[in-house]
């Protein structure tokens, strides 16, 4: 029969191959991180973003918006067709199934090779000659108090770029800061040679206020190999979230480990701009680690903040407080729980959280408390 040509079986031949990747991702952190990490992921990361770079927008979000019309167009044709030759209704049915599978197929290899395979490479912190371990709330005051007094000396310095109400606004445009940040990155990889390639900036998504309304700040697509950021959020966070989707398409795909390579690509930036946006994360993150175990260590350690930070804070909290406690915002919320519980992060949507480990173990090696 035609419907069941070489070239659909060889396509349908990836689904025990991408199993058997998975499985020997999960099992062998050798292969996981040598064979693929680090050989296979890198040239078909790089060579895939070295095409869709130079496109100047969003190829996942057009993929997004004209994706579902496509396949309701070759729906509708297929049923016309199903309708029109009685004769070979069953062997138009059987081709159309062999060819969705093969798509699935398709799409469910280029997932664990572009990104699944990462989720069981070896940690960060291995990389960074860090040590994680539980930590004291002593420490974790100290970690504060240390991003809180960066943060205030920072954020005093950028009193030019406040708006009329005090709060931070960007002096350059959203492409600009990509740019910057990902220069920031190259400037890490000299200190942290696994994050050498030659990738583009994120993109900019033009339906941001879409995302917003999901609570989406940014997402990588392994697809299209794209660093995709949601640029309606608040300033001072933008080029962080530029950073932690960049992270990603260096091969890093934890939350946690996203987020502390984020920090850490912002502090090696030259602007200013960027490295108050990565401290002022990593002080959230810390700062509700702690709150969490003492509000009244906490409440010292918020007098401490500098006035512009307690406006910037202000300004993120008012924005997003419109988005929060949807039904849109929920459902995402949910959806991006169970992906990552999925892909072996039990703490789901909590692992974000977990980048405090992360910078607790680098807050002890710089000032020597192991």
């Amino acid at each position: 029969m035609k419907v069941l040509k070489k070239k659909r079986l060889l396509l349908l031949l990836l689904f025990p191959l991408t199993f058997l990747i998975s499985a020997g991702a999960k099992r062998s952190v050798f292969i996981a991180e040598e064979v693929f990490a680090k050989r296979i992921y890198k040239v078909h990361s790089v060579v895939v973003s070295a095409v869709t770079g130079w496109i100047p927008f969003s190829l996942a979000e057009l993929i997004v918006i004209v994706g579902p019309m496509v396949c309701l167009v070759l729906l509708i044709r297929f049923i016309v067709h199903m309708v029109k030759d009685k004769e070979n209704r069953f062997t138009r049915c059987l081709f159309g199934i062999i060819n969705v599978a093969c798509v699935v197929a398709v799409i469910l290899f280029v997932y664990v090779i572009g990104c699944g395979v990462n989720y069981h490479r070896v940690s960060v912190a291995e990389y960074r000659g860090i040590t994680v371990r539980d930590s004291s709330k002593e420490e974790l005051y100290g970690l504060c108090m240390e991003l809180a007094e960066q943060a205030a000396e920072l954020r005093a310095g950028l009193a030019e770029y406040e708006d009329s109400d005090g709060v931070l606004r960007l002096p350059v445009s959203n492409r600009d800061l990509g740019k910057q940040v990902q220069e920031a990155y190259e400037t890490l990889s000299e200190e942290m040679t696994v994050l050498e390639g030659l990738y583009p900036a994120p993109k900019c998504i033009t339906s941001s206020k879409f995302f917003s309304a999901m609570e989406i700040t940014g997402v990588f697509t392994c697809w299209t190999m794209e660093a995709n950021v949601n640029v309606d959020i608040p300033d001072y966070s933008r080029a962080y979230t530029m950073a932690h989707e960049l992270a990603h398409l260096h091969g890093f795909m934890r939350e946690d480990e996203a987020n502390f390579l984020a920090y850490l690509a912002c502090m090696s930036s030259e602007d200013p701009l960027v490295r108050y946006s990565g401290t002022m994360l990593a002080l959230i993150y810390a700062g509700n680690a702690l709150a969490g175990q003492d509000m009244e260590l906490y409440g010292e350690l918020w007098a401490t903040y500098h006035e512009g930070m307690g406006r910037d804070f202000r300004d993120n909290s008012a924005y997003w407080d419109q988005y929060h406690d949807t039904v849109i915002s929920e459902t995402a919320d949910k959806v991006n729980d169970v992906y990552l519980k999925a892909n072996e992060q039990e703490d789901g949507v909590k692992s974000y959280g977990r980048v405090v480990d992360l910078l607790l173990a680098e807050y002890r090696e710089k000032n020597g408390l192991n």
